[in-house]
């Protein structure tokens, strides 16, 4: 198991809307699904859809949330929706040139079963369990396309049985190491599956945290502790690792620092490949499913144990064939498996427990006054609201199954809403009784407020500005400037809750004006919306696929794959123009950053992009 530990990513010719509705299911991110092995293609890279991997065993994320995939005797690299080969043999991996120990530079590199692997968290270079060498390996991290890995031996002695040594890098055997793991300090902790044991190296020596060499199953400490082919391993603090003792069928604690040895789960589970810990749950992994330990009590998660599948969607009836070993990739809360039988790396979203709560912007409104009520709720897919009593009104087009709903009340009086929220692991409900407290007010001038469905619009999106004044105003004048804007569905700048589309990007200042029989009141939020950047591409099918990296980065960005002719233009948060550019790398001040792509075949591919002190 791996966990990335910066979480900040890119995600290219991919709309944020079709992404949020992907990211609560299950789905394959890269590869042709087949059951046979030994399919390849002998390219250096491949669209994700038209990669073929063969029995892919590990994945790891790099700090840019790039993701690594070791296959039969490859490592690959995922960068977007590119499948890059960067270790190995790249030819039929049946061939006798496949299997090898050789270090060296991209294909030059042979491995032999490659299993799990781990991202050194302050230098990026990814490190190998090389399962059927016996070796630790590690390759040197991505700097671009152009670049290929370097990959070195760090410890073990090439051997078919293995052996159990500890000491110096140099010296220090291993048997069949079956996953990695780091902690912060960059130490780094091999499960040693036929050792039955948890070594750790730690600068230039490797040494037995847990385990003696010998099979069974033992609490205790260092040497005295004893497990049974633990196959996976994951960090839940610098202080502790998660085991999956797999043949003992069991999910143990190793302390890091002691070696002390204690067990967590000894019930329920078939054969545990790998585990994580994510937000205070336990996820085990096991071949056909993953199963989740929250207090106390164990249930599967997504798949069907021991039922063997290939079924995209809900979590709920998602089916895998099986899978070793898996990571985390908080930015997008979703773990990453290989696949092994069906030869795909596979996305699994993490729907931890939803806990429904809402507060409102008022609570003691006008009758007729506009309330926004906003959900907080994490985790949720599904959402629905309650008001009674039922005298009240939607505004703005809002839904009872809205994140935030707009409501005005039509008499005097106490309302009580409830917040019910769910997603396929869980659900929850909050309901608060007289929470909004409605009085009458006839003799009153207006008082001005109004908010905005988004403050920060792309070009050409659609927003609508919503009054929350007080006081039952007869009529509205709104001020919207600069002038570069239009109104839509017939709205005009008299109505209630007009809608607006900014035609350019820069900040606008909004003024409402309201009146009633008692007087007027005003108020003006000057550069309340900032319209960022287009969102209009001349062609997505033809959408060129670009890799910016690193990201985050530390000033220097880089651009992969530009085509010829391409004209680069960089905007600032605020949506201003602030640089352009032919050069594939350029120099940006610390900040955050839209990046867009304008080639000679009129194609355009938009990102995001931080930069960091």
């Amino acid at each position: 198991m791996q966990r990335s530990f910066l979480y900040t990513g890119l995600l290219l010719g991919l709309t944020f809307s079709n992404f949020e509705l992907e990211a609560q299911t299950v789905s394959t991110i890269a590869g042709i699904q087949y059951t046979d092995s030994a399919k390849f293609n002998a390219t250096a890279a491949n669209d994700v859809t038209q990669e073929y991997y063969s029995r892919p065993l590990g994945v790891a994320i790099d700090t840019n949330n790039r993701i690594y995939v070791t296959d039969e005797h490859n490592v690959m690299l995922i960068i977007g929706n590119i499948s890059r080969n960067r270790g190995g043999f790249r030819g039929d991996p049946t061939d006798f040139q496949a299997l090898g120990s050789t270090d060296g530079t991209g294909l030059i590199s042979r491995f032999s079963t490659p299993a799990g692997c781990a991202v050194h968290p302050k230098t990026n270079d990814i490190y190998i369990a090389d399962k059927n060498n016996c070796l630790i390996r590690k390759g040197m991290r991505y700097v671009n396309s152009s670049n290929e890995a370097v990959w070195s031996t760090i410890s073990g002695k090439v051997s078919f049985l293995g052996g159990y040594k500890d000491g110096a890098l140099s010296d220090a055997e291993f048997a069949s190491p079956e996953d990695l793991e780091f902690d912060s300090k960059g130490r780094l902790f091999v499960c040693d599956f036929d050792n039955h044991a948890i070594r750790m190296i730690n600068g230039s020596n490797v040494s037995t945290i847990a385990g003696n060499g010998s099979l069974g199953f033992k609490n205790g400490t260092g040497s005295n502790a004893q497990f049974s082919y633990p196959a996976g391993i994951g960090l839940e603090s610098d202080s502790f690792l998660l085991v999956a003792d797999r043949n003992n069928e069991a999910i143990r604690r190793v302390n890091t620092y002691t070696g002390e040895v204690t067990t967590i789960i000894s019930q329920g589970l078939d054969y545990p490949l790998d585990v994580i810990k994510v937000e205070n749950v336990i996820y085990i992994l096991e071949a056909q499913c993953i199963k989740m330990y929250i207090n106390g009590k164990l249930s599967v998660y997504t798949g069907k144990e021991g039922v063997s599948g290939y079924v995209n969607g809900d979590i709920s009836i998602a089916r895998f064939g099986r899978m070793y070993h898996f990571a985390y990739m908080k930015a997008q809360k979703s773990f990453y498996i290989p696949d092994n039988y069906n030869n795909v790396i596979r996305r699994v979203p993490l729907l931890l427990s939803v806990n429904s709560t809402f507060t409102a912007n008022n609570t003691t409104p006008i009758v007729d006054q506009t309330v926004a009520i906003k959900s907080s709720t994490e985790y949720a897919t599904s959402l629905n609201w309650e008001i009674t009593p039922s005298t009240y009104t939607l505004q703005a087009g809002s839904k009872l199954t809205d994140s935030i709903i707009y409501v005005s009340f039509n008499s005097a009086g106490s309302y009580s809403v409830k917040l019910k929220a769910s997603n396929s692991s869980s659900s929850d409900e909050e309901l608060k009784n007289n929470y909004i407290n409605v009085s009458t007010n006839s003799t009153a001038k207006p008082v001005v407020d109004f908010t905005a469905t988004k403050t920060k619009p792309m070009v050409n999106e659609n927003i609508t500005l919503i009054d929350l004044t007080a006081n039952n105003p007869t009529s509205y004048t709104w001020t919207i400037t600069p002038n570069t804007y239009s109104l839509q569905n017939s709205t005009t700048l008299t109505s209630r809750n007009p809608q607006v589309k900014f035609t350019e990007t820069g900040q606008y200042t909004v003024k409402l004006d309201a009146s009633n029989a008692f007087g007027s009141h005003s108020i003006s939020k000057t550069s309340y919306i900032q319209v960022v950047l287009t969102s209009v591409i001349n062609d997505l099918q033809k959408s060129i696929s670009l890799k910016l990296y690193p990201n985050p980065s530390d000033g220097t960005v880089n651009i992969d794959g530009l085509p010829e002719s391409s004209i680069i233009t960089v905007y600032d948060a605020a949506g201003r123009n602030i640089l352009n550019t032919t050069n594939p790398q350029f120099e940006l001040n610390p900040g955050a950053y839209f990046i867009s792509v304008h080639n000679n075949e009129n194609r355009w591919s938009l990102g995001k992009i931080i930069v960091i002190d």
